[in-house]
């Protein structure tokens, strides 16, 4: 991706096998200068704050240029079921967030900040007002959005705020990094992530080093009171189902769900009945059951004439679909596919 990566312990590379492995020394030594503020961080050009993002592990950004957009957005919007590690770093860190999201918009050169809220966090919304009121910082605003799905996705957002073509949409948990990064010298190596669903024992947050196997955090949340029967990386509706639990906590990863079979049973799958329920339920006006009919045909042209490719992969017409039919997987198979 164009950035660094650092070692969230310290150590020696033990192998490179499609991932980096570390063996841990066991003495968790920091890098110099890590935790230490860095002076005159304000009077940092943009591009120097591009390089420096680069070089923490943060995020790529093409730096301010003539074209620079007008807004930029920070994505607050946890719309999906069980996920609320956004909401708590909000919560302990609303400061750190907002100086992150100004470092980042200054970078792109864009003239304002917008935070975007679902209308159910009303508590962050007051906490970041005050904050924003108390240190002046007249470039940012709070906007709140209807608490639905998939208003977290950044296309969503996009249209929902501004209907503005390239507007950029960060996270807060890239927010928060940014500050740690740029103001604390401090690399992003590790996030706040939810541990959570009805068969974890103590569902929270937690600081989650990247590279954390799945199986040790769960432990951290007291392991799980039944089997699940479903492990899921992220949000019920657009993570990724895993089938070990040896896998590694990586920087997208907002959230570990342990879900039962009352909630993730596997259903049998059924004919197309025609319904358009579907279609009533994207979010992107597209046309799901023509899409997929078209995939399971091989039918590529078609699936693209009726909006393959403007899918956001919410999961809507799968959720919604009486003969449980795997939607999102056709639709992908309709974009990977060869015309």
């Amino acid at each position: 991706q164009g950035i660094d990566c650092h070692a969230p312990v310290s150590g020696k590379v033990s192998g490179i096998d499609g991932a980096i492995e570390i063996l841990s020394d066991g003495k968790d030594e920091p890098i110099p200068l890590l935790g230490s503020e860095r002076r005159e961080w304000e009077a940092l050009e943009p591009l120097e704050i591009v390089r420096i993002l680069r070089e923490f592990g943060v995020t790529t950004l093409p730096g301010a240029s003539s074209s620079s957009m007008d807004t930029m957005i920070l994505n607050g919007c946890e719309s999906e079921p069980y996920l609320t590690s956004d909401h708590a770093l909000l919560m302990s860190h609303p400061l750190e967030v907002l100086k992150g999201g100004e470092i980042l918009r200054r970078a792109l050169g864009a003239k304002d900040l917008i935070l975007a809220l679902e209308d159910n966090k009303e508590e962050v919304a007051e906490l970041l007002r005050s904050k924003i009121f108390l240190h002046g910082r007249s470039r940012v605003r709070v906007q709140m959005l209807p608490a639905r799905y998939p208003q977290g996705d950044d296309r969503i957002l996009v249209r929902d705020l501004l209907e503005e073509v390239g507007a950029r949409v960060f996270s807060i948990a890239t927010a928060f990094a940014t500050y740690e990064a740029l103001i604390l010298r401090k690399p992003f190596f590790e996030r706040v992530v939810t541990v959570g669903g009805e068969c974890v024992a103590q569902p929270q947050n937690f600081w989650l080093r990247i590279g954390t196997l799945v199986e040790d955090a769960v432990k951290l949340a007291r392991g799980f009171l039944r089997s699940p029967e479903k492990v899921i990386l992220g949000g019920p509706m657009t993570g990724t189902a895993v089938s070990t639990l040896e896998v590694p906590v990586l920087k997208e990863t907002p959230a570990i769900l342990g879900l039962p079979r009352e909630v993730a049973k596997p259903q049998r799958v059924e004919p197309c009945i025609r319904c358009n329920r579907c279609v009533e339920s994207c979010p992107v006006s597209i046309s799901p059951v023509m899409i997929t009919l078209a995939a399971e045909k091989d039918l590529f042209l078609f699936a693209q004439y009726y909006g393959a490719s403007f899918c956001i992969e919410c999961g809507n017409c799968s959720y919604v679909c009486p003969a449980k039919r795997p939607m999102v997987e056709l639709i992908q198979y309709a974009n990977a596919g060869e015309p």
